[in-house]
């Protein structure tokens, strides 16, 4: 029991303290479950290319992978429930009280601004740490780089994308036999009840959600924005703020969105929020029960088979597909923090690029833990608005 309250507050405390998503709570998390000794250094960033290739959020993917290794089936459920309740008490609670949020108060822009300075950091940082186990071999800086292309510019879905990579691997492998590593040695319609629509909307939202929340964007707009949409009718305005909100807060983006859209509906069918903070629980439960069933499923499935020739082509031609969807969250958060682009205008920023350099050196020189740099450069982004 001791352990597998250990497994639910770290993954607690992460989900608590990460903001912007999937890709940070992953970085996050292989950082502090190696230093608890439940896993490798890398060893969790690794798995990425398995969260991806099954639907569901990566940080669930994430937290089932760590719990199940240290504890079986109770730890994966420990470690799911931790990660998924502190998105699911802080966005009902945002939810509930959205009118009254002050969007423009300058410092808390400033604590965001530092948050997710640290997260490019800690990004930047597993980058760096993982960089020779997932490309190691001109095959595997080919397939980098293609799926670097894929995944940026022209803005495929990652599954496709790692499909491809995973089928590439395997022909690979077979052609070169099993001796070669990553081929380095090879020279050649609506409901018309609310009660039913949000489980079943938000259970199917969670079988088609391969490559983490932003997946659902669309999804989520022909289903609640708009005149037409045929369950909330936000504004377009409102959903944009909505958006800004998944990221300023605490947990997956997926996850956020989804107690967000079953409080309302809750609040429209029973006008209270007891029912919509029940709803919010219920379509955020749903949204997760697919990828939660079916990533478990998945890591048993890899671990029994890991010998396999096919299984290791696999895992060879979706390794380099892992860093550069790190290097694609990293541009992504960088473009957040270090820099921004807005209507043409470019704008670079010193203070949070020190903070993205200073965690960078305290995470691979210091080993000073994630969630202490994160408050830390929060509390100095909040400083330094306030003496200036």
């Amino acid at each position: 029991m001791r352990a597998l309250g250990q497994i639910f507050w770290e993954f607690f405390r992460i989900s608590l303290c990460v903001i912007g998503g999937g890709h940070a709570i992953l970085a996050v998390a292989d950082e502090v479950s190696a230093k608890r000794g439940w896993t490798e250094e890398g060893e969790v960033v690794g798995h990425l290319p398995v969260f991806q290739m099954v639907p569901g959020i990566i940080a669930g993917g994430t937290a089932i992978y760590v719990g199940r290794k240290v504890a079986g089936m109770p730890g994966a459920a420990a470690a799911f429930a931790g990660v998924v309740l502190p998105s699911i008490i802080v966005f009902s609670v945002v939810s509930a009280g959205y009118a009254f949020i002050p969007l423009g108060n300058e410092s808390l822009g400033a604590a965001f601004s530092g948050l997710r300075a640290a997260l490019t950091g800690i990004i930047a940082a597993m980058v760096v740490r993982t960089w020779k186990k997932s490309v190691e071999s001109a095959f595997a800086y080919a397939v980098l780089l293609v799926s670097l292309l894929a995944v940026g510019p022209l803005g495929l879905n990652p599954a496709l994308v790692i499909a491809a990579s995973a089928a590439l691997g395997v022909a690979v492998k077979l052609a070169c036999g099993r001796g070669s590593s990553g081929g380095g040695n090879c020279r050649v319609k609506k409901f018309q009840s609310v009660f039913w629509a949000a489980p079943l909307v938000f259970l199917k939202y969670g079988l088609i959600a391969f490559g983490g929340g932003y997946v659902l964007v669309p999804v989520y707009i022909g289903d609640f924005v708009g005149s037409g949409a045929p369950y909330l009718q936000l504004a377009e305005r409102e959903f944009a703020d909505v958006m800004a909100l998944t990221q300023m807060t605490p947990g997956p983006i997926a996850v956020n969105c989804a107690t967000f859209f079953g409080y309302r509906l809750g609040v429209a069918e029973f006008g209270s929020v007891l029912g919509g903070v029940g709803f919010a629980v219920v379509a955020t439960l749903a949204l997760l029960l697919p990828g939660a069933i079916l990533v478990y499923a998945a890591l048993g499935s890899i671990e029994r088979f890991k010998e396999n020739v096919v299984m290791q082509g696999v895992l060879a031609g979706v390794r380099p597909v892992t860093m550069a969807l790190m290097l694609n969250a990293l541009w992504v958060f960088a473009g957040m923090s270090v820099w921004t682009h807005v209507d043409g205008v470019f704008a670079w920023h010193p203070l949070p690029t020190a903070l993205v350099a200073v965690t960078v050196w305290a995470m691979l020189c210091k080993r000073i833990g994630v969630v202490k740099l994160i408050i830390c450069c929060a509390a100095v982004s909040v400083a330094a608005h306030i003496v200036k």
